[in-house]
């Protein structure tokens, strides 16, 4: 289990080196599951997937592999904002990003989990257990997708989502 920036770099060496695919569980098995899972979410809410506005919360191998398989499902690039510990990848903070960060960081006045969560229409928690609220899940869209797979412990339960809202779609790891 090699985490992440040097996980990325482990790949492209072993791609390179060998004749066989490269599959890292962390990036691999995880955004196949999780993009499975939200193509079924996104039809059961009768959203779009162009359309669609995702927070991720974590941005290492896992959440990075899933927001990328979600951008070639059709999940635009503006519609996804990635938080670090540190708050919403944004253009503002490139020069403390690493290089693989940066390909998620947008222009955006947004600084906090709290801030990026209004209106969102899905939750794809791959960070920290209890780092989302009732009152960030409050603040979400018509009928939210929450996939809290931090694991043992998830970024927050289901019967903690399903107290403030009765339309969300919840998913755990």
């Amino acid at each position: 289990d090699i985490k992440a920036p040097e996980c990325f770099e482990v790949e492209k060496q072993l791609t390179e080196l060998m004749n066989i695919p490269v599959f890292h569980d962390d990036q691999h098995g995880t955004s196949i599951i999780c993009a499975a899972g939200f193509l079924n979410a996104i039809e059961l809410a009768k959203k779009k997937i162009d359309e669609v506005k995702i927070v991720f919360n974590g941005a290492g191998a896992a959440a990075m592999s899933c927001a990328r398989i979600f951008k070639k499902l059709g999940v635009p690039a503006k519609n996804i904002l990635m938080c670090d510990s540190k708050g919403v990848l944004s253009k503002k903070r490139l020069e403390s990003l690493n290089k693989y960060k940066k390909d998620f960081a947008v222009d955006t006045n947004l600084e906090t989990l709290k801030d990026a969560m209004k209106g969102a229409d899905a939750f794809m928690g791959l960070s920290a257990p209890k780092t989302l609220t009732q009152e960030m899940v409050k603040s979400m869209a018509n009928t939210p997708i929450i996939f809290a797979m931090a694991n043992p412990t998830p970024e927050i339960f289901p019967d903690e989502v399903h107290e403030v809202r009765d339309d969300a779609i919840m998913a755990t790891g």
